[in-house]
């Protein structure tokens, strides 16, 4: 978030700052929740690397877990106004995590979820979005 931000402010016009009333406490809000998903998808990513032998199944079922109730709770949010304007902090780190699907061989996210399916699949439309994913997702 603050390569993010530095990289936003560095011509002096930063899109990605928001105002602190209620809709910019929402996007930093919804921010964190896509932060959240992001870290635990980290951890289960990097265990999942380790020789099978030293992988952890407490670590691997406890992020499995949490990623299984951020995905039910994101089927929600994503109908938030702030998920649902112009491209901000919290939806490009939702698109990254929902995109470790290509890496992650059990993030099964899509079935069940249509709206968070469809709101990826028509960000990931756009040219940055497309450039960017991941090869297996191409």
């Amino acid at each position: 978030m603050v390569i993010c931000r530095y990289l936003d402010h560095l011509d002096g016009k930063p899109a990605f700052d928001v105002s602190m009333d209620d809709a910019g406490w929402e996007a930093l809000r919804l921010g964190a929740l896509a932060t959240s998903l992001m870290d635990g998808l980290s951890v289960w990513l990097r265990e999942t690397r380790r020789a099978e032998t030293e992988q952890s199944p407490g670590i691997l079922r406890h992020e499995t877990d949490r990623a299984r109730r951020l995905i039910d709770q994101w089927e929600t949010e994503i109908e938030c106004p702030t998920m649902q304007g112009g491209l901000n902090l919290a939806q490009i780190v939702l698109i990254c995590a929902l995109g470790l699907e290509a890496r992650i061989r059990d993030f099964r996210w899509r079935e069940g979820h249509p709206r968070l399916r469809k709101w990826l699949d028509r960000l990931a439309a756009r040219p940055s979005v497309a450039a960017t994913a991941p090869p297996e997702a191409r």
